[in-house]
């Protein structure tokens, strides 16, 4: 029975159903993306139903590569592992707990001062726009009435630091505890669990996942490190600008921007522009001109000092990395998003880079890779026969 010649369609078959090599390859490339985003998908789904233990885990993540360098260094002087984690962990509970009572107690105490000083530049705006426009007063004092009575309705809230987004105060006090008990054992036996968590899978795989996790936890331990310095750096420059200033909410104000410069780029340029907006409305033009000055000042000194010596040893990501997983984190899980997405894309790009050149490493020294293909054949040149006989 005689067989079809390679390469030719079957007597039976119809030339039309011989797909493109070109289509075919489209076609199977779109299977595999979408399997992955699919995967991905089915990913944050479950992040999403999961979230209450997802933000504490990540936070006690950035949390104990914080403190981890305090009890290391307890250890080295021969504390005890469980003495070393609870001294390290109550320190840092105690200056939380007074820095969040120091805001809340000054935020409370010169919130009216804020709300007086917005009536004033309003009855100011008031008079300006009757006598030289023809605004009807009325309509300017129903706009300056809700403006007040939003500020007055939210002064509790303000005051007390209670921006939940959405959550109750159960849920809040539910994840901090979890975080609380995640980081104390990730900072007393984290070394033991990651091995527990390595022998999990394939022994040939293990060497790779063992050096990948070391190589993401020195990553994230020296971001959130460095971060840690710039974000306390701007905290205190614009604390002490607005000292100076006699802006009302100073601490409130402070402490929003040293949160905000765990976000990339963006952050201590947002709230920056908050406290440029509280003096401009409370202290006037040339003030809120100082503080913008200083604002500008103090990023160019994070983007071309700061930035590079402290963190840029530890993280080497592109910028549009970072803007890319900065937008990503934010659209799925809002202000965590923001602040937990470019630590953990920095951890895993380091993971991974160990794993490539650990397998490079292990490649023959004369291994010729595709990328080393002689040029003609990259150009499509004349290719020579096989080497087991002449062509026919």
């Amino acid at each position: 029975m005689a067989t079809d010649e390679p390469g030719t369609a079957r007597a039976s078959e119809s030339p039309d159903v011989r797909v493109p090599v070109l289509l075919a390859g489209a076609a199977a490339w779109c299977w595999r993306i979408l399997v992955i985003a699919g995967a991905f998908l089915a990913l944050f789904l479950l992040i999403a139903k999961l979230q209450l233990l997802v933000l504490p885990f990540f936070t006690a993540m950035l949390l104990s590569a914080l403190l981890h360098p305090a009890v290391a260094f307890l250890r080295r002087k021969h504390w005890p592992s469980g003495l070393a984690t609870t001294g390290v962990l109550l320190v840092a509970f105690l200056i939380i707990a007074a820095i969040a009572a120091f805001v809340i107690n000054r935020a409370s105490a010169e919130y009216p001062k804020l709300v007086d000083q917005v009536n004033h530049v309003i009855d100011q705006t008031r008079h300006f726009m009757v006598a030289h426009t023809s605004i009807d007063p009325k309509n300017f004092d129903n706009v300056s009435g809700k403006i007040l009575d939003t500020l007055r309705s939210h002064q509790s809230q303000i005051a007390s630091g209670v921006v939940t987004a959405g959550k109750t105060l159960g849920e809040f006090a539910t994840g901090a505890i979890l975080a609380f008990f995640i980081t104390f054992f990730l900072l007393y036996d984290g070394e033991r669990i990651w091995r527990w968590v390595v022998d999990l899978f394939p022994r040939g795989a293990r060497e790779d996942l063992r050096g990948a996790g070391e190589r993401a936890w020195r990553t994230l331990t020296g971001y959130v490190a460095g971060t840690f310095i710039v974000a306390l750096f701007h905290g205190v420059v614009i604390g002490v600008t607005l000292l100076l200033l006699g802006t009302p909410l100073v601490a409130p104000l402070a402490v929003l921007v040293f949160i905000g410069s765990f976000i990339p780029i963006i952050g201590a340029v947002l709230f920056g522009g908050l406290a440029v907006l509280v003096t401009l409305v409370t202290q006037g033009v040339v003030p809120a001109l100082i503080v913008l000055v200083v604002l500008i000042v103090d990023n160019q000194a994070e983007a071309h000092l700061l930035q590079p010596l402290v963190v840029g040893r530890y993280v080497s990501l592109h910028p549009l990395a970072i803007a890319v997983a900065l937008t990503g984190g934010a659209l799925l899980a809002g202000l965590p998003g923001a602040i937990f997405a470019v630590p953990i894309v920095a951890a895993v790009n380091a993971g991974v880079g160990h794993v490539r050149e650990h397998r490079d490493s292990l490649l023959p020294e004369d291994a010729v890779l595709p990328e080393e293909s002689p040029p003609e054949d990259l150009a499509g040149g004349d290719r020579s026969p096989p080497e087991h006989g002449p062509a026919e």
